[in-house]
């Protein structure tokens, strides 16, 4: 219990991601996933850490939930679940960042599952190229090579966005 407690934050964040932010696929997504470690928690070996292990049975999962149920279905209000947990709203802050924030949702939201599970694992989560490396079965180059290409399609859809 104190493990999924610890580490849901993660799960949630990283479905968001990979489900577009979709509170109905989310949370049959999230049962899944929490029956499923339950149930095979024992194929954890410590071969990697928990995290990575975590990442790619989420991963894997999610992705066989959206190929079983057809859920390859575009939408522009992407990560709207990832960027609300990922980050918390400063009151203080104002229209101007709300503003932003929806505008790297919407730049988000334009991006694949795999390469928004890149950006949120590396820039929200804070892992490591070898902790993704690891989860997403990609040799280390692969992983700073993708990173490199979507953090650049990001920004040049941001730059598109400011001109709008």
């Amino acid at each position: 219990m104190e493990l999924v407690e610890r580490h849901l934050p993660r799960i949630r964040r990283l479905l968001a991601a990979l489900l577009n932010g979709s509170a109905e696929d989310m949370a049959d997504a999230e049962q899944e996933i929490l029956v499923g470690l339950w149930v095979g928690l024992d194929r954890f070996r410590f071969a990697s850490s928990f995290r990575t292990f975590l990442y790619r049975f989420c991963r894997n999962k999610a992705i066989d939930l959206m190929r079983s149920e057809g859920r390859h279905r575009r939408r522009i209000e992407a990560a709207r679940g990832a960027a609300a947990t990922a980050a918390a709203a400063d009151p203080g802050d104002g229209l101007e960042r709300e503003e932003r924030a929806r505008r790297v949702e919407r730049a988000l939201g334009t991006l694949a599952p795999d390469e928004r599970m890149l950006v949120v694992m590396k820039d929200v989560e804070g892992m490591s190229i070898e902790e993704i490396s690891a989860a997403m079965s990609l040799p280390p180059g692969t992983v700073k090579s993708r990173l490199h290409r979507v953090r650049e399609k990001l920004a040049r859809r941001l730059g598109e966005g400011a001109a709008a």
